[in-house]
């Protein structure tokens, strides 16, 4: 079965000669939702610049923007499929094809003090065997293969309040806010309290405006690219979850390659993981300034019942992925308790 770039003909996988061949280049297709300037979108193109060097140009990524190639479901079905090489996402929409996949995503799942180290060590695919578990039997299911992961941001929920904001989940529970169609995202959200529907992101500012919804979640950085802030007042920092972004890839495309090069791909997530953290860290406090600029309240944890809101979200994970909390509860590593 041809997969891949050997299937689309836009890369030739050449014999290896030494290290990393001798008379060819891998080429390699590597699709992203988002836009350049953010983590999410230019992720892809840093691994391609770490793998051209250390590979000296056998293996080149092609990184596309903005679901150039296709939108996130299509394109996780055609990196399973091996008609697209490469995708940057979330590993909750990788559980559209593998379920078990979504535990990565658990709400309040990682150390809120240092979450995105812990991210990194607990996502692993060559450190952790809990993560070496769940990516064998994604790779198993679907033949799609995670690399690692960078950190896409710490989500939080945005509201259009007229009088105080909500502090805990049953105050939350007076607002229907949209919920991205995931089941781990959308469960999490309803335990916050919200209720919630079910819309494409495009519509999100349309329906805010017209006052259908009166709030969503999502990082900072998406919140003002997306221009949702247009139509919201507050900010409450929930910090619910803390989003890995899996670099996912084709199996057969990767066992193509010489064991040298696929240990350079491995590499090269690590790599660029400080990169991730460093520009979402250095640009948080501007995207804060922004929203505050723009008449928007932010709400911090230490104003908020977080207990609350971490109780109520672990124990509904708890009963609606039965199947999954085994997993969660030794990825958390203390018990996920309730």
């Amino acid at each position: 079965m041809q997969t891949g770039a050997a299937a689309t003909g836009l890369g030739v996988l050449a014999g290896c000669m030494g290290l990393f061949g001798g008379g060819g280049t891998t080429t390699l297709r590597a699709n992203s939702p988002a836009a350049e300037g953010s983590v999410h979108g230019d992720a892809a193109a840093w691994l391609g610049e770490y793998v051209s060097e250390e590979t000296g140009g056998s293996i080149e990524i092609d990184a596309y923007r903005n679901s150039e190639l296709g939108g996130q479901i299509e394109s996780i079905e055609n990196v399973s499929s091996g008609s697209l090489d490469m995708y940057v996402i979330p590993y909750a929409l990788t559980g559209t094809q593998y379920q078990p996949a979504q535990v990565f995503d658990a709400p309040y799942l990682y150390d809120p003090d240092n979450p995105y180290e812990d991210i990194y060590e607990k996502t692993d695919p060559q450190d952790s065997e809990i993560a070496q578990q769940v990516i064998d039997d994604l790779v198993s299911e679907t033949d799609i293969r995670s690399l690692g992961a960078v950190v896409q941001g710490t989500r939080r929920v945005t509201l259009n309040v007229n009088n105080e904001p909500p502090r805990n989940p049953e105050e939350l529970s007076e607002y229907t806010m949209r919920a991205v169609p995931i089941a781990m995202y959308s469960e999490a959200l309803k335990a916050l309290g919200a209720q919630t529907t079910n819309i494409d992101f495009s519509e999100v500012p349309q329906a805010l405006a017209t006052g259908s919804i009166q709030g969503q979640e999502n990082p900072y950085n998406i919140i003002r690219s997306s221009g949702i802030w247009e139509n919201q007042n507050y900010i409450l920092e929930t910090n619910h979850m803390h989003s890995p972004l899996a670099v996912i890839m084709n199996e057969g495309v990767f066992q193509d390659l010489s064991e040298s090069e696929q240990q350079v791909l491995y590499d090269g997530v690590r790599e660029i993981q400080p990169r991730a953290t460093e520009t979402l860290e250095s640009n948080l406090e501007g995207h804060k300034s922004f929203m505050r600029d723009n008449g928007l309240t932010i709400v911090p944890p230490e104003d908020l019942e977080m207990d609350a809101f971490r109780s109520a979200a672990r124990s509904r994970i708890r009963s609606q992925f039965p199947d999954l909390i085994g997993t969660i509860e030794q990825l958390h590593g203390d018990g996920y308790p309730a």
